[in-house]
């Protein structure tokens, strides 16, 4: 049976569905939301794959973004992968934001692959950056960080390839010598290409024993309370 290709991305402030037969080309829906991505997502998912004549049995690969991004949005993404996996009997594959950002900058944003350096800026809180860079190839050559701005410009101030993600904006200012590149609107299509690639051994071999967690490199926002709870009453 030909591979069938299901990729969603709820960390950005969109929700993202791509769906891809071996051999053929991307189908997307994408829809531009800061919440509601828990609502939308499986009848999105549903939409796409009865508009392609396919049903949920056909799909072989589930792909989806690991962060960094939203925290309930990654985690919306993440519960649905394991669960349509484990319902489907097919692997669930996860990648984090950096990786599908270089993949896109290498190839779908220009629509031919793209022989540059590249370095994945994502807005954080006020003026941090989460950022990672990559080679030419796609494979990462720093580990992903989360810095202030200015040091991130320093760091990379002869940087001279390609920088792509929410927070290339305000670094590319920084960057002289840096191309500024736009990202897709939703990241689903770069997924479910490089999901593709990477289970036929053309972007490298990944074990999909283990299901997708989420990628964090900050503390979430919210913490357990510290008020006393309710006081037991004494039956008697």
């Amino acid at each position: 049976m030909t591979p069938v290709y299901l990729a969603f991305d709820t960390g950005a402030q969109s929700c993202s569905v791509a769906l891809l037969k071996e051999g053929g080309v991307p189908h997307i829906l994408t829809k531009a939301m800061r919440r509601g991505q828990a609502e939308a997502l499986l009848p999105m998912i549903d939409d796409l794959v009865r508009q392609q004549g396919l049903e949920m049995a056909h799909i072989s690969h589930i792909a989806v973004t690991t962060g960094p991004g939203s925290f309930a949005g990654v985690r919306v993404g993440i519960a649905a992968a394991r669960g349509l996996a484990l319902a489907l009997s097919v692997p669930a594959i996860g990648f984090t934001t950096f990786e599908a950002l270089a993949f896109a900058a290498r190839t779908l944003v220009e629509q031919e692959t793209t022989d540059q350096l590249v370095l994945v800026a994502l807005a954080a809180r006020g003026d941090q950056l989460y950022c990672q860079s990559f080679d030419k190839k796609g494979q990462s050559i720093s580990a992903p960080a989360l810095s202030e701005l200015e040091d991130i410009a320093a760091l990379y101030a002869d940087w001279r390839g390609g920088i792509i993600g929410s927070g290339a904006e305000k670094l590319a200012m920084r960057m002289p010598h840096a191309r500024m590149m736009v990202a897709p609107e939703g990241l689903a299509a770069a997924l479910v290409h490089l999901a593709a690639q990477t289970v036929t051994v053309k972007y490298g071999r990944r074990e999909h024993d283990a299901l997708p967690s989420p990628f964090y490199l900050r503390p979430p926002d919210a913490k357990q309370s510290t008020r006393p709870g309710l006081t037991r009453l004494d039956p008697s």
